[in-house]
């Protein structure tokens, strides 16, 4: 089967269906042209677990770097406890909008706790090395 690729220039909106069975993202073409992708709505969670690693990529690629990541600023932090007693659900969204939530069981929540310990630490240590070159 021939493949037809779907040249986009810039995403210019999109619409879920009345019953969340489908999804449509409007695209302007090369031309200026319009176009669509349909799919799915079940499509969109492979997507969203896809597209970050995907701009990972993109990122190293055109900087010729692999230690680059895609980061984003945190303007909000919520912690909610789960349905399940022994999870909570971190939420994070910056400041133009993205959101995204992260369940926690014990072995994160433990590592978030050790980090957080650690952080004084790390910055009374470069205090000191800061005071020792004064």
């Amino acid at each position: 089967m021939e493949r037809d690729d779907i040249m986009g220039e810039d995403l210019l909106a999109f619409d879920v269906a009345v019953d969340g069975s489908r999804i449509r993202m409007s695209f302007s073409r090369p031309d200026g042209s319009a176009t669509a992708l349909n799919l799915p709505s079940d499509c969109l969670n492979a997507m969203v677990m896809t597209l970050p690693k995907m701009m990972t990529e993109v990122l190293r690629a055109r900087h010729k770097d692999d230690s680059l990541r895609l980061v984003y600023p945190a303007h909000m932090v919520r912690i909610e406890q789960a349905s399940d007693p022994q999870t909570l659900i971190l939420t994070l969204a910056t400041p133009d909008g993205f959101e995204v939530s992260f369940a926690l069981a014990g072995p994160q929540l433990k590592s978030l706790v050790a980090a957080e310990a650690a952080l004084p630490r790390a910055q009374e240590a470069q205090a000191g090395k800061a005071a020792r070159f004064n």
